[in-house]
Order: structure tokens, then sequence, then C-alpha cells
């Protein structure tokens, strides 16, 4: 899907959806309005038609189009509003289903093609507004189609009210309603496709999604422990084979307990997102993985790194928290981690965690705001 109507479609209000809905069918029942008032003003094409449910039909478009202008005025001071607004979706999904299902009736669903229409109608509608509020609107619409072909079928009710045996000639349809088919049935499949089109690149969006949402920690954006362990055997497998080093780091916050109970615990998200924000800009991105892997413990993967230059880059994470002041509740501090770092040589990815975790121990013991550093084969004094 195009990126701008799939961000519209993720991030729209209620009163937005209706608004989209109806600035996409209202052009459409224009359309077909001037269409019918061809068929009342030229001498030929009135001939084949049945006057009466024609200009009842072009009294109900009108109404439709009355309708879907008022709404439309009424929600677009609200179209930012977040607020639910479930009768004007279903006003909405009403006037478009009842007036579309007018339309397919009116020249006879089977031979013209309109009925393509209504799944379409029913593909965006399920897009826009919830399956609760497409359910009745549809099972309604539905249940009236219905009805009226068992109608049909009793013959209570002609098959195409609209049209009179005037439109054909020796069992052929004239000119004109052969041009009105074509035109409806290709149309309609071509809206079809690319409503196709468009929900299988939905489809394939919202896969990327999940599969991102799978992955990522959602308060600080940061790869989650998951995703950070299949990271390290996957490097694992590759030094297997570059015979390279690679550096493990696991930080842990200092006294984020004492920040929580303090400040509250927007305060220790607002910590947690800023950490985030210094592994992200003082790594090699998309090289480097920082992942936050607990609740105030995040790790960092540093491929193809030596432990000299883990230890530059600890310092310079270090310096950049203690560079940062956050203001809480009137009051100010500055953020300190303790760092346990070690040097892998393709060694086992739980060893490794490990080991890091017994140097970030030592770290905390140590005083904190401070790192140790190992090698990941080396036995602790």
């Amino acid at each position: 899907m195009h990126p701008i109507i799939d961000r519209y479609i993720d991030t729209a209000t209620p009163a937005s959806r209706c608004l989209f809905a109806v600035g996409a069918a209202t052009p459409f029942f224009m359309c077909f309005w001037a269409f019918n008032c061809v068929g009342l003003f030229h001498d030929e094409v009135s001939q084949g038609l049945n006057m009466g449910p024609l200009w009842g039909l072009q009294a109900a478009l009108t109404l439709a189009i009355v309708i879907a202008l008022a709404q439309g005025a009424w929600l677009w001071p609200r179209r930012r509003s977040p607020e639910r607004m479930p009768r004007a979706s279903l006003l909405c999904t009403f006037n478009i289903g009842l007036t579309y299902l007018g339309l397919v009736i009116g020249p006879g669903a089977l031979t013209t093609g309109t009925n393509l229409v209504i799944l379409g109608v029913l593909v965006i509608g399920l897009m826009l507004f919830s399956f609760r509020v497409m359910l009745i609107t549809f099972s309604v619409c539905i249940g009236l189609y219905v009805f009226y072909d068992a109608l049909v079928i009793a013959n209570l009710a002609p098959y195409a009210p609209l049209v009179s045996a005037n439109a054909f000639e020796g069992g052929r349809p004239l000119w004109w309603l052969s041009a009105w088919r074509d035109v409806v049935f290709y149309g309609g499949w071509a809206a079809i496709l690319t409503l196709i089109f468009l929900l299988f690149s939905r489809l394939d969006a919202l896969h990327l999604q999940l599969d991102k949402l799978s992955h990522t920690d959602v308060l600080t954006g940061l790869a989650n422990r998951r995703y950070f362990l299949e990271r390290m055997a996957s490097e694992r497998r590759r030094q297997k084979r570059t015979l390279l080093p690679s550096c493990l780091i696991l930080l842990d916050v200092d006294h984020f307990k004492r920040i929580n109970d303090r400040y509250g615990h927007h305060a220790g998200d607002e910590v947690l997102r800023r950490l985030a924000q210094v592994l992200i800009e003082g790594l090699r991105v998309p090289t480097d993985q920082p992942a936050r892997i607990g609740g105030e413990e995040f790790a960092v993967l540093l491929p193809d790194t030596t432990l000299m230059a883990a230890e530059t880059v600890c310092k310079r994470i270090a310096e950049a928290l203690r560079q940062h002041e956050f203001n809480m509740k009137g009051e100010s501090f500055h953020l300190t981690v303790s760092m346990g770092v070690v040097e892998c040589q393709g060694d086992d990815c739980q060893a490794a965690l490990k080991q890091a975790d017994r140097n970030l121990y030592r770290a905390k013991q140590q005083g904190r705001d401070q790192a140790v550093y190992s090698m990941a084969r080396e036995v602790d004094a």
C-alpha cells in the first residue's frame, strides 16, 4: 500500500476514517447521479428505462449525497478528535451501503457487474471501520438483497427495475445499455483488482510490523532479549569463519529503584529512554547491536571489536550519560551505569553472558559507575 495511505489508516481518528469513506463514496454517487440525468433527459436512452424507478433512484442518490456532505461538514471540525463515534460510523456505513445496494439492484446485479462494487465497498469498510460496524451494515444490506432476490424469484418484483423491454432489440441490448454494462463490469473488476493488490501490500506491511514488534522493546525502541540472543548466535557462527573477536557489554542503571521511588515510574521510563538514545548515538549502526534485556538492564554486542576498543565505547557511553542532566520534580540528577564487558572468540553465547554478568556484578560490588573487563575464557580470581 502507498506509505501515505498506510500511515493514514494506522493513525486516523474515528472521525477522519468516516471522512475518508465519505470522500471516497460521494464522487462515485455524483457520477451515478449525472448518468441518471442522461437517462432522464436523453430521448433515446429514456425510452429504454422505467421512469418511476429511475426518479426514485435519483431521489435516493440526491438524499445520500446530501447526507454525506452534511456528515462531512459535521465531522470536519472533529477530524482530530480521538473520541469514538459509533453512531457516526453506522450512519456513514449505512448511507453508503444502502445507496450502493440501490445501484446494484436497479440495473440488475448479475448482468451489469455492479455487484463487484459491493465487494469493494466491503473491503474498504473493513480497512476503515470496526468489524462490528461492518457486520451490522453488511448483514442488513445482504438481508435486503436476499429479500429482493426472493421477490424476483417469486415473480413479485422485476429483476432490473430500471431497465424496460425497449432497451433491447432482437434480444440484444441497445448500444447505450451495452456500453453501460461494459463500463460497470470492467470498472468494477479494475477496482476489485486494485483493492486486492492494496490488501496484499497492506498484509505485507502488517507482517513486517508484527515482525518488528516481536523483536523490539516498546519503551526504548531497542531490540529485546529474544532478538539479541538470536543476533549473538548469528555473530558466533560468523566468528567461526572470520576468527575475529567480538565484545559483549552488559549495562545496569545504578540505583534505578531509588529513581522510581523518588520521582515516579515516568521518570524511570525517561531514564531508560535516554540511556537507549545514548547507546544508539554512541555505536556503529547497524553493525553494533544494543538491546534492552531486562527492567533496567541493557546489552550491547560489538562485532569485530577487541577489549581495548570496547573500553573506549564504554567510556564514551558513561561520559555521555554524565553530561545529561535530568530534571524531575524540581530536582536534578545525573545518571550512571555499571558495566560488565567480555571479549569473545567464538565462545558459547550463554557462557559469554554469564561471564559478562559476573563482571557486571563485580562492577556493582566495587562501587558502581564503572566497568569490569575480561576475556571470555579468563577464570575469575
